[in-house]
């Protein structure tokens, strides 16, 4: 050995260095890497599938409020076609006589679900209102209501004049309006009216599909909500599109709160877009699977270093 290579004296030599893969630290950042990676996709996983649980539920409830709509609609059609076709009605309606005409309207009203009944002559002035309790009170005139001039001039069409339509009056707000002409000899001699409150119509189906639901008018503007924040509105393109046939889109309306957004089909026609929303409540599911996660992992290896400290141990006192 040379002199060059004689270790001074009272120095220890270098011990040789071990290898990167052998080395705890390394293990140690691995093993901390993976029970991230771990936590994250769990929690990812469990995000995604109570997200998908909630849209499929939006969806069936958007289903459900258009079957309701429907239905409400069926139920004032069959409400005009008993008002138009009951024998004296047109008689009374074209002389104009207001109190022969509510003894035969009050009890159909009545046998109805539809709270507001109005009979109108030809220039829209209403010659009788007939409601039920808590309606909204009547009009003098629906003068320059869209629905009743179509009605008017389409009485004899194939459908006889008879439509369903969402109006916006000033005083009632939007309300689900089904129209039939009354004839005579021929003639038009006025029109019944049967309407509903949308607000109603939208309270009784947001009890049943347990969801928010707001109307959307073209223009984007929410006309009616059941949630208890204001709605967002939808840029008057978006909502144009949703009407015209559009996919049903997803977004956020107010904080967490998702909605689902379609068209609103009323006498086979879509005419408003309609939205459903619930409280997204999947990011508060993907952290607490996050946090099960960590505690299993930390159980886990508590139990690993137990079994291990025990396994040392033996082999030491043997």
């Amino acid at each position: 050995m040379s002199l060059a290579e004689r270790p001074i004296h009272g120095e220890r030599p270098a011990a040789p260095r071990e290898p990167l893969y052998r080395r705890r630290e390394l293990h140690l950042v691995i093993g901390v890497i993976v029970a991230a990676l771990t936590v994250a996709f769990a929690s990812q996983r469990a995000t995604d599938g109570a997200r998908a649980v909630l849209d499929n539920r939006l969806l069936h409830a958007g289903a459900g409020a258009d079957a309701g709509i429907v239905d409400v609609e069926s139920l004032q059609l069959s409400a005009v076609r008993s008002i138009a076709f009951t024998p004296g009605v047109a008689t009374d309606l074209a002389a104009l006589d207001g109190p022969a005409l509510n003894k035969l309207v009050a009890p159909l009203q009545a046998n109805s679900t539809v709270p507001m009944v109005d009979m109108v002559v030809p220039d829209g002035r209403v010659l009788l209102a007939v409601r039920s309790k808590g309606a909204p009170l009547p009009v003098r005139t629906h003068k320059g209501v869209k629905a009743l001039a179509w009605a008017f001039s389409h009485a004899h069409g194939p459908r006889g004049g008879r439509l369903s339509q969402i109006v916006v009056f000033k005083r009632g707000g939007a309300t689900l309006v089904t129209v039939s002409p009354v004839m005579s000899r021929g003639k038009a001699v006025g029109a019944v009216m049967a309407m509903t409150p949308l607000a109603n119509v939208l309270g009784r189906l947001s009890q049943e599909v347990w969801s928010d639901l707001t109307v959307y008018n073209s223009d984007g503007a929410p006309v009616v909500t059941t949630g208890d924040f204001t709605p967002k509105p939808l840029s008057s393109a978006d909502a144009k599109t949703l009407i015209a046939g559009g996919a049903v889109e997803t977004r956020y309306v107010y904080a967490d709160h998702r909605e689902k957004l379609g068209r609103l089909i009323v006498d086979h026609t879509a005419q408003a877009v309609l939205g459903v929303s619930l409280e997204d409540d999947s990011n508060v599911v993907g952290r607490m699977v996050a946090l099960y996660a960590v505690i299993g992992l930390i159980c886990t290896v508590l139990i690993l270093a137990t079994f291990w400290a025990r396994v040392v141990h033996s082999r030491r006192v043997e």
